[in-house]
């Protein structure tokens, strides 16, 4: 039987068959209108979740604005033991390590963006891209760890002082969002099209030229959105942060001075705080939320801006040039028609001589111009040319290169030390002592038991709401405001998820500290990440099949549910998998939702500690080395593991759309 052959019988098979061309019955369009009210109520979980953060932290955070007034809320002051709550130090604070962050993380992780889109061959960008996906999946408190043991002592006795501050936190962070840009990054770069590449190549342009005159700007657009996402995920982080940066809520001296975050200081004072030292710390998580609301909403503007620009005239080579005015159609389609591949570096006559009669860009400038003024505004001596074009690649690889040996130090750094620990006592025991002697058990199976009760709740939700944003929503106000709100519950920072559980799950609830409060907040964390995967997992099943369906008589419920979803299952587990790879390593969210009782749970209204937070307690207060980095190494291990099967199931995904 042959594959269309096989599509027909599935197909036949959920339309029941040529006879069940017939009129829709009442009852079925009544079911099939109840399943889509379900299916946009899962959607509206987003809204919803988003809404309920604002409203509870803002709820929470009402008592400290209300009695001490914004101006001083916003104040240098922070002594809650004196009654002062101003949180603008800080908001320095947050702002100093994440610009610092970038400045370091932006370069590398662009450069490692080009070197595997534009340089690597396939098996070298395999094993880099392997090393970049793997390296976002490193829990935030491992990072932590590595830059309390590692980087803490190296900034000590180069700045003279005790190692705590910003530079320390800006080379942890730094390391934190290189992923994140990276991977964003090399998606804006692969929507260039080859032919505008040739056409450079064609025009006598270095690889190096290529990239820096013509495939950057076009690209920069996805790689500003890029920036500006991992800019969220510096703002937002907690625990690497926490752990590095000294604690000190004052205005640094420089950069080896410590200073203090709002998500640091969050995390710092919770446990303890009470009354308006509490309120302040919402109010904290009210700021935090407006800022990641606001990056994901300037995110969208732009990327909403650059997609609706008139598209004009663009042939071939002029649907790269991202924000090219162009009125000339014909001209691109000329300059495809006059430019032939050649290899980088290798002039071409009739070009180079129009490129230097190109003057200045004009409003109708058209895409082959614009390649030849870009380029011949670069172009140097033959020798320079080639030398600049070596040293810049040589840079390039440089990024990719340091991308993959800083996440096999990390790897080595944590084996070394914690394979000494492992045994079956370690991994079976239980901890005792004041010392936390003994094994981890406990905090494994909380681990799992919080993570698997966080999936079963996540997923039905999930994939149901990207069915309907897939296969059932029009383009709207209310489609674009659940993407919004997705988006933003995706970069929602950790800890104020975790001060939103702790509001509503453990006190307006009555749920308290236990498995099933910790579960809902990571349930929503997951949540974006499963929708993102499962409505692109089913945009990717092809459209003829659908039609073949219905024209066999197939309800609209009948062709999602027989042949859509089970065709984009493997990429929806994908999806789930690293939500699961996710969850398990987050520290902020259950440090106030699940208790630090280490004790076995059973129902899920028990408590019990992660091994994430009981990695922090262990390196943190320097209880026993030796535990913490086994138990670190069990979590890299367990999270790398979800990650590489992850990526088995998409590749074997990709290889079997290809045979297909």
């Amino acid at each position: 039987m042959t594959t269309h052959d096989s599509e027909a019988t599935a197909i036949s098979q959920a339309g029941g068959g040529p006879a069940s061309l017939k009129q829709v019955s009442r009852a079925t369009r009544m079911k099939e209108a109840a399943l889509r009210n379900l299916f946009l109520a899962c959607a509206c979980v987003a809204v919803l979740a988003v809404v309920l953060i604002f409203v509870f932290t803002f709820w929470k955070a009402a008592p400290v604005l209300s009695q001490i007034g914004l101006g001083e809320f916003l104040s240098l002051d922070w002594a809650p033991t004196s009654g002062h709550y101003g949180i603008l130090a800080l908001l320095a604070g947050s702002a100093i390590v994440t610009v610092g962050s970038l400045a370091i993380g932006v370069p590398l992780a662009v450069g490692c963006a080009v070197f595997l889109t534009e340089i690597a061959g396939r098996k070298v960008a395999g094993v880099v891209g392997a090393a970049v996906d793997l390296l976002a999946g490193v829990p935030s408190v491992v990072f932590g760890f590595f830059g309390l043991v590692v980087l803490r002592p190296l900034v000590a006795g180069a700045t003279g002082g005790l190692g705590f501050g910003a530079l320390t936190v800006w080379l942890v962070l730094a390391v934190m969002i290189v992923p994140t840009i990276t991977t964003l990054t090399m998606d804006a770069l692969r929507s260039i099209p080859m032919g505008v590449r040739e056409a450079s190549f064609a025009m006598g342009a270095t690889r190096w030229q290529t990239i820096y005159k013509v495939v950057l700007p076009a690209a920069r657009m996805g790689i500003v959105n890029a920036v500006v996402l991992g800019m969220g995920r510096a703002i937002g982080e907690t625990m690497a942060v926490l752990m590095v940066v000294g604690n000190a809520p004052v205005i640094p001296a420089g950069i080896a001075s410590p200073l203090s975050t709002l998500t640091s200081q969050i995390a710092l004072d919770m446990g303890y705080s009470s009354g308006l030292h509490r309120s302040a710390l919402f109010g904290m998580g009210v700021v935090l939320f407006l800022i990641s609301a606001a990056l994901v909403g300037i995110v969208r503007m732009v990327s909403a801006e650059h997609e609706g620009a008139p598209r004009r005239g663009r042939g071939r080579v002029g649907g790269a040039m991202a924000g090219a005015e162009t009125q000339a159609a014909p001209q691109g389609k000329a300059a495809t028609a006059q430019v032939s591949v050649a290899k980088p570096g290798t002039p071409v006559n009739a070009a180079g001589t129009a490129a230097a009669a190109v003057g200045p860009a004009s409003a109708a400038e058209g895409s082959r111009a614009r390649i030849q003024r870009l380029l011949a505004s670069g172009a140097g001596k033959g020798a320079n040319k080639g030398r600049v074009n070596d040293v810049m690649l040589g840079v390039f690889r440089a990024a990719g290169i340091l991308t993959s040996c800083v996440l096999a130090l990390i790897i080595a750094f944590v084996a070394v030390n914690g394979l000494p620990v492992m045994s079956l006592d370690f991994v079976f025991g239980w901890p005792h002592g004041v010392n936390a002697e003994g094994g981890i058990f406990p905090t494994i199976v909380s681990t799992l038991y919080v993570t698997a009760l966080a999936m079963l709740i996540c997923t039905p939700v999930a994939v149901l709401a990207a069915v309907y944003l897939a296969e059932y929503a029009k383009q709207g106000r209310l489609v674009t405001f659940i993407r919004y709100a997705a988006d933003t519950l995706s970069s929602v920072p950790s800890i104020v998820m975790g001060l939103f559980g702790y509001a509503m799950f453990v006190e307006a609830m009555g749920l308290g500290l236990s498995m099933l409060s910790a579960a809902l907040a990571l349930a929503l964390m997951m949540l974006p990440i499963v929708m993102r995967t499962t409505e692109e997992a089913i945009r990717a099943v092809p459209r003829y099949i659908r039609w073949g369906a219905y024209g066999l008589g197939a309800t609209k419920w009948q062709v999602v549910s027989k042949i859509v979803l089970p065709s984009a299952f493997p990429r929806i587990a994908t999806g789930i998998v690293l939500a699961i790879g996710r969850a398990i390593g987050e520290t902020a969210v259950v440090l106030y939702t699940m208790g630090q009782a280490i004790n076995l749970p059973v129902t899920p209204l028990d408590s019990g500690r992660p091994m994430t937070i009981h990695l922090y307690e262990l390196a943190n207060e320097g209880i026993n080395m030796q535990a913490a980095y086994g138990t670190a190494l069990l979590l890299m291990a367990m999270i790398l593991a979800f990650n590489l099967f992850a990526r088995q199931l998409s590749r074997r995904s990709a290889n079997k759309a290809k045979g297909n």
